[in-house]
């Protein structure tokens, strides 16, 4: 239902998506809509689902340095959710009885090399950083070394998605005008 009417209004009002009226919605209305933004990404940690489809929706609607500090912020307030809900969700009873191998394998891993591990994993576009999160939860990796490794690998790789993704943007509406 809610996508025959997203695609109905689409169809009546094309004009709305052109990518120039939507950035000029947001920029009149900036505070909501990151307010929005911010919620979004927050909840999306529970689903797994990558980030980066809505960080590429962001910069169509948002100027390049709101949108990257918003999104940071999300990315500590999602992990740090998905942290403490992954103990209280009692994930690491469920860990240890099915892949018990594989927790210490892993567990071997990060006690090495906690920082750069959980940095890389959350600069790779193609995984979802919550679930190295989910990990470090149930390894009972310090929040502070999680929250501070996935800012940094997130961090990285939205920058070059939002400040890459804007100027490419711009440049294109540019060359259009």
């Amino acid at each position: 239902m809610l996508v025959t009417i997203c695609l109905s209004f689409y169809f009546f009002n094309a004009d709305f998506f052109d990518p120039r009226n939507i950035r000029e919605f947001f920029s009149r209305n900036l505070i909501p809509g990151l307010s929005v933004y911010f919620i979004i990404s927050t909840l999306r940690g529970f689903t797994l689902i990558p980030s980066t489809p809505i960080v590429l929706a962001g910069i169509l609607a948002f100027p390049p340095l709101p949108l990257f500090l918003v999104n940071q912020l999300a990315v500590y307030s999602s992990s740090a959710i998905v942290y403490y809900m992954a103990r209280y969700l009692r994930f690491d009873q469920f860990f240890h009885e099915h892949y018990d191998t594989q927790v210490k394998k892993l567990t071997s891993l990060l006690h090495k090399k906690e920082m750069p591990v959980i940095a890389a994993w959350g600069f790779t576009p193609v995984v979802p950083s919550d679930l190295i999160v989910y990990v470090c939860s149930v390894l009972r990796i310090s929040v502070l070394k999680t929250l501070t490794g996935i800012s940094i690998g997130e961090g990285v790789i939205c920058a070059i998605y939002i400040f890459g993704g804007s100027f490419s943007l711009n440049a294109l509406f540019d060359s259009l005008s």
